[in-house]
């Protein structure tokens, strides 16, 4: 499989009330050729432990 065609990048800084009903959309959409890189401002709430339950790179 190449690389994928697109990056989704989500800004993220204590968003833990949206985050994973966010982070669930993006997985439930049919275009699957995307990469989710979710970028970490600093978060002291469970954004980054929500976060990196979706996806190993969290930024």
């Amino acid at each position: 499989m190449g690389k994928p065609t697109v990056t989704v990048v989500v800004p993220v800084l204590n968003e833990e009330e949206f985050l994973e009903e966010t982070l669930r959309s993006l997985r439930a959409q049919t275009f699957t050729d995307f990469e989710l890189l979710v970028v970490d401002n600093g978060s002291t709430d469970r954004s980054p432990e929500i976060a990196r339950g979706f996806t190993d790179r969290v930024l």
